[in-house]
């Protein structure tokens, strides 16, 4: 009875360490595969860029308004090197909306979306920083709370921009008198 007593203790330890062990396993593998794929992800949003020029340059401005809209990253990073390249992708999408802007209302551009979407991304910028900051800092409160304002920030980013393309998309339409 003593043996059974003591074999089912020493099953239990061996697969509680059984389970430490993994855990640190997992944990040590989990950073290098999250990064790896946060990029993967990443590169699906530049592909959609790539895309949206490849439209632009064979003139279908409709459709590559739509992609445009759908290659904005819109996750949390996890990284700030990837933040950096995030912004920059950002900036190059804004500016090819600008450009489009520009060439359909004939050099002006006159659309409270752009710069509403201008205003998000400078917002989201900054609130990757404060996430970072948060994470650094190891409260999981303040990691919450940052990751909550960057979910409402992608909220409305996507609204904008949808409202965006729709707006570019009207005032490529000729205006119809009655």
């Amino acid at each position: 009875m003593l043996h059974a007593l003591l074999a089912t203790v020493l099953v239990f330890i061996s697969v509680g360490i059984l389970l430490y062990l993994i855990t640190l396993l997992f944990n040590a593998a989990s950073l290098p595969l999250g990064a790896w794929l946060e990029r993967q992800r990443f590169a699906r949003y530049v592909t959609r860029a790539r895309a949206a020029d490849a439209l632009l340059e064979r003139g279908e401005i409709e459709a590559a308004l739509q992609t445009l809209g759908t290659a904005f990253y819109l996750h949390t990073v996890s990284s700030r090197g990837l933040a950096s390249d995030v912004a920059n992708h950002h900036t190059g999408l804004l500016s090819r909306l600008l450009s489009i802007s520009a060439e359909v209302q004939g050099g002006t551009v006159r659309l409270l979306s752009l710069a509403k979407t201008d205003r998000l991304l400078g917002e989201r910028s900054e609130l990757q920083r404060r996430y970072f900051a948060a994470r650094q800092s190891g409260r999981a409160d303040r990691v919450r709370e940052a990751d909550q304002q960057l979910r409402a920030n992608a909220r409305e980013m996507a609204a904008t921009l949808q409202q965006l393309v729709a707006e570019v998309h009207a005032v490529r339409q000729p205006a119809r008198y009655h």
